[in-house]
């Protein structure tokens, strides 16, 4: 099974694709939300809403995954474990940054200065990864 290498998955993850990120309810049963992401420093940074069920589930239980797969081919897929944590520090910076990479600069910055200002409650979840897994297609 061929492997996406270091600098591939760095290029990958760089790209505006949505995730999956997958968390643990206090029942033990999995919750998958998609999301935009930000991979940097082998950290993955989400942004959700204070009281989102994934929020809540992380408050929990730290221990996430996210997956970033593509929809056609050629087929690849990256999948990142770890633990998050929940932060409100440097909010709006993370989602400009965020917001940026799927929207444009001017776009971006719009809408995470409506977001921030408005009365929704946002916070980042950092996820410090401590297992990457890949996969690419033969013909990559």
């Amino acid at each position: 099974m061929p492997r996406l290498t270091p600098p591939e998955i760095d290029a990958y993850l760089d790209g505006p694709h949505v995730a999956h990120f997958a968390s643990i309810r206090p029942d033990g049963t999995p919750h998958v939300s998609p999301v935009w992401y930000q991979w940097a420093d082998g950290k993955v940074t989400v942004v959700s809403g204070d009281s989102a069920v994934k929020t809540r589930n992380v408050r929990q239980n730290p221990k996430v995954a996210i997956s970033v797969a593509t929809d056609e081919w050629p087929y690849q897929y990256v999948i990142l474990e770890g633990n998050a944590t929940v932060d409100s520090s440097n909010l709006r910076d993370t989602v400009r940054s965020i917001f940026s990479r799927y929207e444009g600069a001017e776009r971006g910055e719009q809408d995470a200065n409506d977001l921030t200002a408005s009365d929704q409650r946002l916070v980042a979840i950092v996820i410090d990864v401590n297992r990457v897994m890949s996969w690419k297609g033969d013909d990559q």
